[in-house]
């Protein structure tokens, strides 16, 4: 089990030539805790993010991620098929609340099964110096749904 921020920046290689053929930026999961794919900086002169089915990863090591070949880069899916972690409309810093408006913390990380294809948990801040002083909660993974910076879960932690 991993967080996206451990996974956040590892290259990515070829298994057929070896190449680096870019890096982690984030991963792209659904609101039921299923890990649907991968965020990927290419490389190159017009470097972008492009997306990574997790159907098309080797394994996840240590200090890096190995997928069949660089021609399983797609263009991203819809954005109402799932979320990512830190994208344009990621949800690092949304406010977790419960679906009986009890406020939770906000949303931290996720922590994830790369080879499962499922999110295990969500790492919940409650404001820097609670973290300093009780460290981060970790909350399971539920269901929830996203709208304008707000996380709601269908039970609590």
């Amino acid at each position: 089990m991993r967080t996206v921020s451990d996974v956040k920046g590892l290259p990515i290689y070829e298994q057929t030539t070896g190449k680096a053929v870019g890096t982690i930026a984030d991963i792209w999961f659904t609101s039921h805790g299923t890990v649907k794919g991968l965020v990927a900086e290419r490389g190159g002169l017009f470097g972008r993010r492009r997306y990574l089915p997790l159907s098309a990863v080797q394994s996840f090591e240590n200090d890096r991620v190995i997928i069949c070949d660089a021609d399983s880069f797609q263009l991203f899916p819809s954005s109402d098929s799932g979320h990512s972690l830190y994208g344009e409309r990621g949800l690092a810093g949304s406010m977790v609340v419960a679906a009986d408006g009890t406020t939770i913390g906000l949303l931290d990380d996720v922590y994830f099964d790369g080879q499962l294809g499922k999110i295990d948990g969500y790492e919940i801040s409650e404001g820097f110096f609670s973290d300093l002083t009780e460290g981060k909660k970790r909350m399971e993974a539920v269901p929830f749904t996203a709208r304008e910076g707000v996380i709601t879960v269908e039970t609590m932690m």
